[in-house]
């Protein structure tokens, strides 16, 4: 919908990958792909994870499956606001982009991990399911496109203790959306102290100032039972890297005085957020133990959309006031001399709350049992714009409506060791049964936002020519009464999940899930796992699952409608967006959306010799029946009259596009974590080094109107097949040094057409490493202060037919940012040493239509 509608794919898209994105500022990139492993060199390889079993006691390497492990101190130690850049700094194979003009994508950034969409992904909070965002992204951006996953920016870094990634297919133990992997992000749990940090960050550009400030609290509740509260307050202005608009640019030559410079911004949104977070505990028995968690935030963010030159006919036209010849004429030159940018305005809000109980009974039978709510909601706006349909009565700022996305869940948890005298430990039995309900709704947008009014289209009385200006608030047309609704679905699922030493060295893991949804019917999914010790220090794991992603509600049930003008008749172009259930869309082939399925195999090596540390994994991810949104499908006049002979007459549509589940999908790769520490007399030097390499591709089509050579592409190239890290640490006394170097492979931005022209050709986008340091001092025991600050070690390349492409480059960007903490604690635990920097800003969008891509 909005700019993205009348402009996706002719316009700039403005899709910045997590690599290129970090050319701004150092302090947001480094540690690696496992900070597990920087962890690890810090003394760490025996910590537990409770991330791919329910098993206890098993630590990192002894995982049957690849697990990382982020640190909260590693987190802080990423100079980043937004807890998107700080795990894509410590996870190489995730992902996260930056968009500019592309909706609520600008403000709910979609992630990847291993190659996949956000919602293949299943993200957790205290081993609890976090709801998703209300934002489906109706984006070009190959990876994300229609995807509904939720949103880790809503979550403060200082409220995590720490993060587990699972690098696996888990759908068998956890259900829906467990087909990349599982985040799994852990509370703090501490019961006393204080923990407040401040960080200031800008670019040397002299813009992206940014604030932020981070409070925790920890409490005593009763004798051992604990309340512990974080808060975060921050601010990010805009950036601004492009270059002026050729077509601003010529107004400017002929002497129009009043276009803005530049005229279209091309930089990263503003944004301000408050955030809260609690976990709580409270031993309520001797075996029993009552726990609550949850968060309330709000965030606004303002971006900017295409900037609309006096030459667009359907905003600037003059149209006549009257139907008389020679009578008053209108134009929005009167407003917009120079022409104009609308603003795009959001309005978040996401809360959650969860509660249980959870111990141990007879037996040894551990039990979990658990309840949660939560919603997440955005409201849109627009500011410096205008209605064109409603001429002089057009206001300039609109509310273009919201959307909802609530949840709500039960869940029962056991685990139970059985000794069955077979094996060589006790069998661990872990099942249980869950039931979940969540509701997608669209509220119509004011009517100002969506109505076509007069000047929509009409006849003018000097030419006798029908004329007609664009319906709806330019940039993002409100949603309609007709496309606003609730729409629910509910689903339970039962599983169990077994694991124990068969026999000395050799771990064997077996688990099985059945779920039912009231839209779509039942999936059965199962899991394999082994892990076998050759000898003291190597062992070889590996997995098989299957598993599925169930198509969300606001897939399902997603209606919009976008209004255009015809430029040769002035009639309105109706732009749909139909659910599949919709007897319009099913006559273009249409069928009720069912599960994503998928196939996972895996297996690697653990090497844990004279200090060194060493994982090899190779992944292997087939998936089925992806989801997916057509292109916009023209409705003929056989159409019309086929249509309205079934009784679904098309009325003023002039084309439609739904979901369907179109394409499968290969992703493969491999993952290499190394780690290493020297305690020496000049003090403790660590050094840890990973590899990512992931590959994607399309191997079965179902409908060429789903996927396009653009698409096609992208899936596989769009994000860069290599990632990589070095970093290297050197601690003595109070000084803390950190260096650290990361890499980016090629990468492709591509287009429809495979013969290039002037102004549609592909982008080949070359490698690039990323340098960044910080020094910190430890003042005192409970205040440090750290410095940083980094940039491109080399020259960001780029290759292609774009005339004059050197010229449109943005402006590379460096930052120096600054960040104090103070901490007061009754039991001072380790201490932390932290950074800061301002997240990094754009730098590579696509073109307007009618400018080469990579030109603002």
């Amino acid at each position: 919908m909005g700019e993205g509608m009348g402009y996706r794919r002719s316009a700039a898209r403005a899709a910045l990958l997590a690599s290129v994105s970090a050319l701004g500022g150092g302090l947001t990139l480094g540690l690696a792909t496992a900070a597990s492993a920087q962890d690890a060199a810090a003394g760490q390889v025996d910590e537990v994870v409770v991330t791919g079993t329910r098993r206890a006691g098993v630590t990192l390497t002894e995982s049957s499956t690849p697990v990382d492990v982020v640190s909260g101190e590693t987190l802080q130690r990423q100079g980043a606001s937004d807890l998107n850049d700080a795990l894509k700094t410590t996870v190489v194979s995730l992902n996260v982009q930056k968009f500019v003009a592309q909706d609520a994508s600008a403000f709910v950034r979609p992630f990847s991990l291993r190659g996949l969409p956000p919602d293949q992904t299943l993200v957790l909070v205290n081993g609890k399911r976090r709801h998703r965002s209300a934002v489906v992204q109706i984006t070009n951006q190959p990876l994300a496109a229609g995807a509904q996953g939720p949103d880790l920016s809503a979550i403060p870094a200082i409220a995590v203790d720490r993060i587990e990634v699972l690098r696996d297919g888990a759908a068998a133990q956890y259900g829906s959306d467990a087909i990349a992997g599982v985040i799994n992000f852990q509370l703090k749990r501490a019961r006393e102290g204080v923990t407040a940090i401040a960080r200031y960050g800008q670019f040397y550009e002299g813009d992206g100032e940014d604030y932020n400030l981070q409070l925790n609290v920890g409490l005593r509740l009763g004798e051992e039972g604990f309340f512990n509260v974080s808060g975060e307050l921050s601010s990010s202005a805009k950036t601004s890297r492009g270059l002026q608009r050729p077509d601003a640019q010529a107004l400017i030559n002929a002497g129009n005085t009043a276009v803005p410079d530049p005229a279209q911004r091309w930089g990263a949104p503003s944004v301000d957020a408050a955030r809260l977070f609690f976990n709580a505990e409270l031993p309520a028995t001797a075996t029993a133990t009552a726990y609550a968690f949850g968060n309330f935030g709000q965030a606004s963010a303002e971006s900017d959309f295409f900037y609309r030159p006096l030459n667009r006919a359907d905003v600037f036209a003059s149209v006549p006031l009257t139907n008389q010849p020679g009578g008053p004429r209108f134009s929005f030159t009167s407003r917009f001399p120079g022409g104009f940018a609308p603003v795009f305005r959001s309005n978040m809000l996401d809360m959650g709350l969860t509660g249980g109980v959870k111990g141990e009974a007879f037996g040894g039978l551990r039990y979990d049992f658990s309840a949660g709510l939560a919603q997440n909601e955005i409201e849109f706006k627009l500011d410096n714009t205008v209605n064109p349909s409603l001429g002089p009565d057009s206001p300039a700022s609109f509310r273009a409506g919201e959307l909802q996305q609530r949840e709500a869940r039960l869940n029962a948890d056991f685990v139970y060791p059985v000794d069955t005298g077979m094996f060589a430990e006790p069998l661990n039995v872990a099942f249980g049964a869950e039931y979940r309900r969540e509701t997608f709704e669209i509220k119509a947008g004011e009517p100002a936002s969506y109505q076509a009014g007069r000047f929509a289209s009409l006849a003018d009385p000097d030419t006798g020519r029908i004329i007609g200006l664009a319906v709806g608030s330019s940039g993002f047309p409100g949603y309609t009464p007709a496309s606003a609704g609730a729409f629910s679905r509910s689903n339970w699922a039962a599983y169990l999940d077994l694991e124990t030493e068969v026999v000395d060295r050799l771990t064997v893991g077996a688990a099985a899930r059945y779920e039912d949804f009231s839209d779509f019917g039942s999936t059965f999914n199962w899991k394999l796992t082994a892990r076998y010790e050759l000898f003291d220090g190597l062992a070889l794991r590996g997995s098989v699952n299957t598993g599925f992603r169930a198509p969300t509600p606001g897939q399902s049930n997603i209606s919009d409608v976008a209004t255009n003008i015809d430029p040769l008749t002035g009639g309105l172009l109706l732009i749909a967006t139909r659910p599949p259930t919709d007897p319009i869309a099913q006559y273009y082939g249409a069928k009720p959306l069912k599960e994503e399925e998928s196939k996972n195999f895996a297996f690697g090596a653990v090497l844990d010799v004279a200090g060194w540390v060493l994982t090899a994994d190779y992944f292997n991810i087939e998936v089925k029946d992806r989801i997916a949104l057509t292109s916009r499908i023209p409705i003929t006049a056989a159409d019309r009259a086929a249509l309205a002979a079934r009784g679904t007459p098309a009325g003023d549509l002039q084309s439609v596009r739904f979901f369907g589940n179109f394409f499968d999908t290969e992703t493969e790769g491999v993952d290499v974590v190394l780690s290493r520490s020297w305690p020496l007399d000049i003090g403790k030097i660590g050094l840890t080094a990973a590899a990512n390499y992931t590959r994607s591709k399309v191997t079965n089509l179902r409908d060429a109107r789903a996927v396009d050579r653009e698409r096609r592409i992208e899936i596989g190239r769009f994000n860069p097949r290599w990632r990589g890290n070095v970093t290297g640490t050197w601690e003595s006394g109070r000084w803390n040094v950190l260096l650290r170097a990361n890499y980016y492979g090629e990468w492709v931005d591509a287009v429809p057409n495979a013969t290039p022209t002037a102004l549609s050709f592909d982008q080949d986008f070359g490698a690039e490493w990323l340098v960044d340091a910080e020094v910190s001092y430890q003042a005192t025991e409970t205040f440090s202060i750290a410095v940083g600050g980094g940039q491109p070690a080399g020259r960001l390349s780029r290759q292609g037919p774009a005339p004059g492409a050197d010229q449109q480059r943005h402006r590379l960007s460096a930052v120096l940012a600054l960040r104090l903490q103070r901490r007061i604690l009754v039991r001072a635990p380790d201490r932390q040493v932290l950074t800061g920097a301002r997240p990094p800003p754009p730098t590579h969008e696509r073109a307007a239509p009618g400018a080469p891509k990579g030109s603002a």
